[in-house]
Formats: structure tokens, sequence, C-alpha cells
């Protein structure tokens, strides 16, 4: 699995190489192997234009996660619309399609799991808020975008317990050590 991180921003020094791992760590824990994704680091105005574009809110936000060649984008906390349900089982099929899976069997290339933008300068706020550092809220809502990315949502009380629960479990096991 392959995960390339961009940092076009300037405005706050990040862990480049420590969120790529925790990405491959999450990556590997919701079984998707194979496939690349793709961490962005912008400034806040970058992230107002992509935040109005996509899900046309007219200000920042901490996190949007693009599915490659799947539905809209997913927003993480505060107030983010909820990512697709069950993106990483649609993209699969079920098995039905014999033609689909013949093509998926001849092509090398790896699957394109999606797109991570990360906005550390509104993150920052946020990690204020919360008494936290940067680097903590970083990985957060790094473990968020690529939960979106594999299927899970946050739109009900049930789902967003579930990927609360999730995300802390794969947060405990980054900050215990685990690597890969």
């Amino acid at each position: 699995m392959s995960v390339f991180v961009a940092n076009e921003q300037a405005d706050h020094p990040v862990d480049e190489p420590a969120l790529a791992r925790l990405a491959r760590l999450v990556m590997d824990a919701e079984g998707v192997e194979e496939s690349e994704v793709s961490l962005l680091l912008v400034n806040r105005a970058v992230m107002t234009d992509l935040n109005g574009r996509y899900m046309d809110e007219e200000r920042p936000t901490d996190v949007l996660a693009f599915p490659i060649d799947g539905p809209s984008p997913a927003s993480g906390p505060p107030e983010g619309p909820s990512g697709p349900r069950g993106f990483a089982a649609d993209r699969l099929g079920d098995g039905d399609d014999e033609d689909a899976l013949d093509d998926e069997d001849d092509d090398d290339a790896p699957w394109l799991l999606g797109d991570i933008v990360l906005c550390p300068s509104y993150a920052a706020e946020q990690a204020t808020r919360n008494g936290q550092s940067l680097a903590a809220e970083l990985e957060l809502l790094t473990v968020h975008g690529i939960l979106h990315l594999c299927g899970f949502d946050h739109a009900e009380p049930a789902e967003e317990q579930a990927m609360k629960a999730r995300t802390n479990e794969l947060l405990t096991r980054w900050r215990a050590g685990e690597r890969l």
C-alpha cells in the first residue's frame, strides 16, 4: 500500500512521515490492500475553497475525504456531512459481475482509495480547544478521513458511535507504538 503526502502549507510544521505511517496502519487494520491514498496538507484559503466547491460550505474545515471515482466527499468534525455508506464494499462489488472481476484480475495497478485533505491551521485551533497537540489532532483527522474512505459514516447516532469507537481503537494502537 502506498501513501503519498504533499505538504502545500507553511503555517505549521507537520511530521509527514508519521502521518504516512499512521495512514498505512489504518489501511492495514481496515483490510485495504494494494491501494493508494494521498494526504494533502493545505492552508486555510485552499481548504475554504475546496469546502465551498465540494460541500457548499463557504468556510474552512479540518478534513475532507475524496473517494476516487466515488460519491461526494466526506467532511470530518465539526458539523461535516457524512461519507458514503459502504463505499469500500461498493467499490469491491458483490461478486456477481464476472466481467468486473476479470478486469480487476488483469489490472496490476493498485486500487486508488482516495485523497484526504487536511488543514493544519484549522486543526491547530481545534487542538487548542480540545486541549491536545496539533500532532494529536492531525492523527485524529487522518484516521477519520481514511475511515470515511473505507465506508464509515457519522450521520446517524449508531454510525457515529461506531466510527468514534474505531477511531479511538486505532489511535490507541498507534499511540501504543504499533507500526507497520
